[in-house]
């Protein structure tokens, strides 16, 4: 946690199992931290204190080996409110959706067997659409760094509650950043694995076929030991794969960076100066780095809002949206989906050949040069205000750099970048090919050490 018990779920968890922290003393800290924050919308739904309690005294009273064989032993998490768990309600952001399932996720059960502690669902751009953090009718999670500025979306409430020190990792989902953004927004890690990682089973999806849970920690060590946790083949899951990641490339690895010229920061010289930083930081720990042309990829970012993609939302909620008219939803994301019905099937078989076309591309042009790319989180962060006035702009328009990952299905990992010159944090992002998670999580921390 943030000025916590324990920097890390590694100190964490081996304080608890030796005995040195008891995990009553963890759940009282946790409850403490929920009361400090109530005025924020950070979680939909939370669990009762006499339940917290409950799970801290069933852990305390297992045998000693058994709670060192437990990797999150009294960790606490918390996991977006698309994400079932058994007894409490999903909601997705809609009440109306609301439903309370009997059977928990694949990933958070493989979370609670290895002894973490869950303490809520958590807040998000309604159906799991947007990069604001503004589209909830829960409320609007608040950037702990400014009441300003966007917390970013669609898994705010996740990172807030990762960047408040009430938990020490969370579970968030991404299909077009929205495990990435807001970390970057909240100077926390945020990692979106190789689509198919991590399983779905029990999520309710924005965009299935790209969609992933993300992870959100306060460094890379913290999401790789999650990561050992929750991944694993899922038989219910037709997108789930077993990890098979390549190692630390052999030498030096190159990384990809964005050419000098080019200018997707809408402007802010401030977010501009911050990855110009980031890179010669990266350089300076001895890696080559290569400019690349990003146009390829800035068009299939692209393609996640201005095409035929968003008709993949319509197929998931397109029959509720015209069944339940008089729900209560946030306006922007229904009018997207309604409006997404709109693309035909020839459009979507278009947008896929000029998909593939441009994966051929970036193989040919980038990533026969490259190992791994370095480009900004986003191109800037978003005032409150500035997004009020344009909801879809100041959604769309954040995704320049994340939105391609989850098309391509590569693994990509926000990590803090310092602090911009007018106060506020920064994120940097890798990404790597698919199936080189275990890699790209090691160079990540390599920059963040």
């Amino acid at each position: 946690m943030n000025q916590s018990l324990a920097p890390t779920i590694r100190d964490l968890a081996r304080k608890a199992a030796t005995g040195a922290l008891h995990p009553l003393t963890i759940v009282d800290e946790v409850l403490h931290r929920l009361e400090h924050h109530k005025a924020n919308p950070i979680f939909i739904s939370t669990v009762s204190p006499e339940a917290l309690r409950q799970r801290a005294e069933e852990l305390a009273a297992l045998p000693p080996e058994t709670r060192a064989a437990l990797p999150l032993y009294g960790v606490p998490f918390a996991v977006k409110d698309n994400i079932d768990v058994a007894g409490m309600p999903t909601t997705a952001g809609c009440p109306e959706f609301a439903y309370t399932p009997t059977k928990t996720a694949f990933v958070v059960e493989r979370l609670l067997a290895a002894g973490a502690v869950l303490v809520g669902k958590c807040n998000l751009d309604q159906f799991a659409t947007g990069l604001t953090g503004m589209r909830s009718v829960y409320g609007s999670p608040v950037n702990p760094y400014s009441a300003d500025h966007v917390s970013g979306g669609s898994s705010s409430g996740s990172a807030v509650a990762v960047a408040c020190g009430i938990v020490n990792f969370s579970l968030g989902t991404d299909t077009a950043g929205s495990g990435r953004i807001p970390a970057g927004f909240n100077n926390i890690v945020g990692y979106r694995p190789s689509s198919g990682l991590l399983s779905a089973s029990g999520v309710v999806p924005c965009a299935r076929s790209i969609d992933t849970v993300s992870l959100f920690g306060n460094c890379t060590d913290d999401v790789r030991r999650v990561l050992a946790v929750a991944g694993g083949y899922d038989e219910d899951d037709p997108y789930s794969i077993e990890l098979a990641s390549r190692s630390v490339p052999v030498g030096a690895p190159v990384f990809g960076v964005l050419e000098p010229q080019e200018d997707y920061f809408l402007g802010d010289d401030y977010a501009r100066a911050a990855y110009e930083h980031g890179v010669t930081q990266l350089q300076a720990l001895g890696y080559a780095t290569v400019a690349i042309d990003y146009a390829p990829f800035k068009e299939i970012s692209d393609m996640t809002y201005f095409g035929p993609s968003m008709s993949e939302r319509t197929a998931v909620l397109g029959e509720f949206i015209s069944t339940h008219p008089n729900a209560t939803y946030t306006a922007v994301v229904r009018d997207a989906i309604v409006k997404a019905a709109d693309f035909s099937a020839v459009d979507a078989f278009a947008m896929l050949h000029r998909l593939k076309a441009l994966e051929r591309q970036t193989e040919g042009e980038t990533w026969s040069r490259v190992d791994f790319l370095c480009i900004p989180t986003a191109p800037t962060i978003h005032t409150r205000e500035a997004v009020n006035r344009d909801p879809a702009w100041g959604s769309t328009s954040l995704g320049a750099y994340t939105n391609f990952a989850s098309l391509l299905g590569l693994p990509a990992i926000s990590v803090p970048n310092g602090f911009r010159q007018d106060g506020l944090p920064t994120g940097i992002m890798f990404v790597g090919k698919r199936t080189d998670d275990v890699a790209l999580l090691h160079l990540a921390e390599s920059f963040a050490a």
